[in-house]
Protein backbone atom coordinates (compact mmCIF):
# COMPACT_ATOMS: atom_id res chain seq x y z
CA UNK A 1 0.00 0.00 0.00
CA UNK A 2 2.61 2.75 0.88
CA UNK A 3 5.22 1.26 -2.25
CA UNK A 4 1.47 2.09 -4.25
CA UNK A 5 1.32 5.52 -2.79
CA UNK A 6 4.72 6.82 -2.91
CA UNK A 7 4.48 5.47 -6.95
CA UNK A 8 1.25 7.70 -7.28
CA UNK A 9 3.38 10.63 -5.67
CA UNK A 10 5.91 10.34 -8.08
CA UNK A 11 3.83 10.35 -11.30
CA UNK A 12 2.18 13.93 -10.02
CA UNK A 13 5.20 15.14 -9.23
CA UNK A 14 6.40 14.73 -12.83
CA UNK A 15 3.39 15.75 -14.43
CA UNK A 16 4.19 19.23 -14.44
CA UNK A 17 7.88 18.52 -15.90
CA UNK A 18 6.24 15.95 -18.46
CA UNK A 19 3.46 19.26 -19.80
CA UNK A 20 6.01 21.56 -20.25
CA UNK A 21 7.79 18.96 -22.71
CA UNK A 22 4.77 17.55 -24.24
CA UNK A 23 3.70 21.47 -24.97
CA UNK A 24 6.76 22.70 -26.18
CA UNK A 25 6.81 19.70 -29.22
CA UNK A 26 6.17 20.52 -32.26
CA UNK A 27 6.25 24.05 -31.67
CA UNK A 28 7.93 26.09 -34.54
CA UNK A 29 10.87 28.43 -33.79
CA UNK A 30 10.26 32.08 -32.80
CA UNK A 31 11.07 34.22 -35.96
CA UNK A 32 13.78 37.26 -35.86
CA UNK A 33 11.18 40.38 -36.21
CA UNK A 34 12.72 42.70 -38.96
CA UNK A 35 12.63 46.76 -38.54
CA UNK A 36 9.24 47.55 -40.20
CA UNK A 37 10.08 49.73 -43.29
CA UNK A 38 8.67 53.24 -44.19
CA UNK A 39 5.86 53.23 -45.98
CA UNK A 40 6.01 53.44 -49.59
CA UNK A 41 9.52 52.52 -49.60
CA UNK A 42 10.43 49.13 -51.21
CA UNK A 43 12.45 46.23 -49.76
CA UNK A 44 14.80 44.12 -51.78
CA UNK A 45 12.80 41.55 -52.41
CA UNK A 46 9.67 43.44 -52.94
CA UNK A 47 10.28 43.83 -56.98
CA UNK A 48 12.30 41.02 -56.76
CA UNK A 49 9.84 38.49 -59.04
CA UNK A 50 9.22 41.26 -61.69
CA UNK A 51 12.95 41.82 -62.14
CA UNK A 52 13.56 38.56 -62.85
CA UNK A 53 10.71 38.42 -65.67
CA UNK A 54 12.22 41.68 -67.05
CA UNK A 55 15.47 40.27 -67.12
CA UNK A 56 14.41 36.66 -68.94
CA UNK A 57 12.59 38.83 -71.47
CA UNK A 58 16.33 40.19 -71.92
CA UNK A 59 17.20 36.34 -72.00
CA UNK A 60 16.18 33.38 -70.93
CA UNK A 61 18.80 31.89 -69.46
CA UNK A 62 19.29 35.12 -67.16
CA UNK A 63 20.70 34.86 -63.63
CA UNK A 64 21.10 36.97 -60.81
CA UNK A 65 24.57 38.18 -60.06
CA UNK A 66 24.03 41.32 -57.57
CA UNK A 67 21.35 43.24 -55.81
CA UNK A 68 22.00 46.95 -54.68
CA UNK A 69 20.80 50.32 -53.59
CA UNK A 70 22.19 53.35 -52.17
CA UNK A 71 21.93 56.08 -49.92
CA UNK A 72 18.91 54.64 -47.93
CA UNK A 73 17.85 55.89 -44.78
CA UNK A 74 17.37 52.63 -43.38
CA UNK A 75 16.83 49.23 -45.12
CA UNK A 76 14.03 50.10 -47.28
CA UNK A 77 14.34 52.54 -50.18
CA UNK A 78 12.94 54.54 -53.42
CA UNK A 79 14.85 51.93 -55.81
CA UNK A 80 16.79 48.83 -55.99
CA UNK A 81 19.07 47.56 -58.63
CA UNK A 82 19.37 43.44 -59.53
CA UNK A 83 22.39 42.67 -62.17
CA UNK A 84 22.05 39.33 -64.29
CA UNK A 85 23.99 37.92 -66.45
CA UNK A 86 23.72 35.64 -69.28
CA UNK A 87 26.14 32.73 -69.50
CA UNK A 88 25.43 31.47 -72.89
CA UNK A 89 26.14 35.15 -73.91
CA UNK A 90 28.59 36.46 -71.87
CA UNK A 91 26.90 39.73 -71.41
CA UNK A 92 25.10 41.25 -68.38
CA UNK A 93 22.55 44.02 -67.98
CA UNK A 94 20.65 45.83 -64.97
CA UNK A 95 17.04 45.77 -63.85
CA UNK A 96 16.16 48.74 -62.02
CA UNK A 97 12.92 48.73 -59.51
CA UNK A 98 11.39 52.04 -58.56
CA UNK A 99 9.12 52.37 -55.62
CA UNK A 100 5.93 53.79 -57.90
CA UNK A 101 6.02 50.45 -59.38
CA UNK A 102 7.97 50.74 -62.42
CA UNK A 103 10.86 48.18 -63.73
CA UNK A 104 12.78 48.53 -66.45
CA UNK A 105 15.78 47.04 -68.18
CA UNK A 106 18.47 50.15 -67.60
CA UNK A 107 21.76 48.38 -68.08
CA UNK A 108 23.89 48.09 -71.52
CA UNK A 109 23.40 44.22 -72.49
CA UNK A 110 26.67 44.43 -73.68
CA UNK A 111 29.80 41.60 -72.91
CA UNK A 112 31.03 41.29 -69.33
CA UNK A 113 32.98 38.98 -67.66
CA UNK A 114 31.07 36.84 -65.86
CA UNK A 115 30.56 36.40 -62.00
CA UNK A 116 29.04 33.92 -59.41
CA UNK A 117 25.59 34.09 -59.34
CA UNK A 118 23.35 34.29 -56.19
CA UNK A 119 20.25 32.49 -54.70
CA UNK A 120 17.08 34.30 -55.40
CA UNK A 121 16.09 32.73 -51.78
CA UNK A 122 17.68 35.52 -50.11
CA UNK A 123 16.74 37.33 -47.05
CA UNK A 124 14.86 40.57 -47.56
CA UNK A 125 16.91 43.88 -46.62
CA UNK A 126 15.29 44.65 -43.21
CA UNK A 127 16.90 41.27 -41.77
CA UNK A 128 19.99 42.36 -43.37
CA UNK A 129 19.78 45.79 -42.05
CA UNK A 130 18.94 44.52 -38.43
CA UNK A 131 21.46 41.96 -38.39
CA UNK A 132 24.11 44.31 -39.23
CA UNK A 133 22.90 46.80 -36.37
CA UNK A 134 23.34 43.88 -34.00
CA UNK A 135 26.79 43.39 -34.58
CA UNK A 136 27.76 46.90 -33.89
CA UNK A 137 26.38 48.76 -37.51
CA UNK A 138 25.65 52.15 -37.42
CA UNK A 139 23.91 53.92 -40.57
CA UNK A 140 26.06 57.83 -40.50
CA UNK A 141 24.14 59.82 -42.99
CA UNK A 142 22.91 56.77 -44.77
CA UNK A 143 23.25 52.89 -45.66
CA UNK A 144 24.44 51.22 -48.72
CA UNK A 145 23.33 47.48 -49.54
CA UNK A 146 25.04 45.06 -51.72
CA UNK A 147 24.34 41.37 -52.40
CA UNK A 148 26.69 39.37 -54.28
CA UNK A 149 29.64 36.59 -53.78
CA UNK A 150 32.48 38.38 -51.92
CA UNK A 151 36.33 37.75 -51.34
CA UNK A 152 37.56 39.37 -48.58
CA UNK A 153 40.47 38.76 -46.32
CA UNK A 154 38.70 38.43 -43.44
CA UNK A 155 36.60 35.43 -45.31
CA UNK A 156 38.10 31.87 -45.28
CA UNK A 157 36.43 31.63 -48.86
CA UNK A 158 34.37 33.24 -51.53
CA UNK A 159 31.03 33.65 -50.24
CA UNK A 160 27.43 35.00 -50.69
CA UNK A 161 26.98 37.72 -48.54
CA UNK A 162 24.24 40.59 -48.02
CA UNK A 163 26.98 43.56 -47.22
CA UNK A 164 25.51 46.62 -45.44
CA UNK A 165 27.62 49.73 -44.66
CA UNK A 166 28.15 53.37 -44.59
CA UNK A 167 30.15 56.03 -44.83
CA UNK A 168 31.44 55.18 -41.01
CA UNK A 169 32.77 51.88 -43.47
CA UNK A 170 35.25 53.88 -45.68
CA UNK A 171 38.80 54.60 -45.79
CA UNK A 172 39.30 56.83 -48.58
CA UNK A 173 42.89 57.14 -48.46
CA UNK A 174 43.26 53.63 -48.72
CA UNK A 175 40.20 53.20 -51.31
CA UNK A 176 38.58 50.12 -49.41
CA UNK A 177 35.15 49.75 -47.30
CA UNK A 178 34.66 47.50 -44.26
CA UNK A 179 31.33 46.73 -44.93
CA UNK A 180 29.33 44.07 -42.51
CA UNK A 181 29.26 40.85 -44.14
CA UNK A 182 25.41 38.71 -42.88
CA UNK A 183 24.23 35.70 -44.77
CA UNK A 184 21.83 36.23 -47.41
CA UNK A 185 20.32 32.33 -46.62
CA UNK A 186 20.13 32.46 -42.90
CA UNK A 187 20.00 36.13 -41.88
CA UNK A 188 23.41 35.34 -39.64
CA UNK A 189 25.76 38.06 -39.07
CA UNK A 190 29.10 36.71 -40.01
CA UNK A 191 32.26 39.21 -39.93
CA UNK A 192 33.00 42.58 -40.77
CA UNK A 193 34.81 42.68 -43.74
CA UNK A 194 38.06 43.65 -44.12
CA UNK A 195 37.94 45.43 -47.75
CA UNK A 196 40.64 43.66 -49.38
CA UNK A 197 40.83 41.32 -51.70
CA UNK A 198 41.79 37.48 -50.31
CA UNK A 199 44.74 36.25 -52.11
CA UNK A 200 44.37 33.59 -54.81
CA UNK A 201 45.80 30.00 -54.24
CA UNK A 202 48.68 31.37 -56.28
CA UNK A 203 49.68 34.04 -53.90
CA UNK A 204 49.09 36.57 -56.54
Amino acid sequence: MLQEKAVKYRIIALMPLFALVVSGCGEKPATATATVPEAGKLTARAMLEPAIAEARKWEPDAELVGVTTSLADGPAHDFWFYDFQSPARSTCTRIRALASGSVTNAGTGGECRLSSPVSTGFIDSPVAYDAAVAAGFRKGESVQFGLSVKSDQALPAPRECWVVWSDGDGDDEKGIIRGWCVDPATGAFVTRLSGYLAPTPSGD
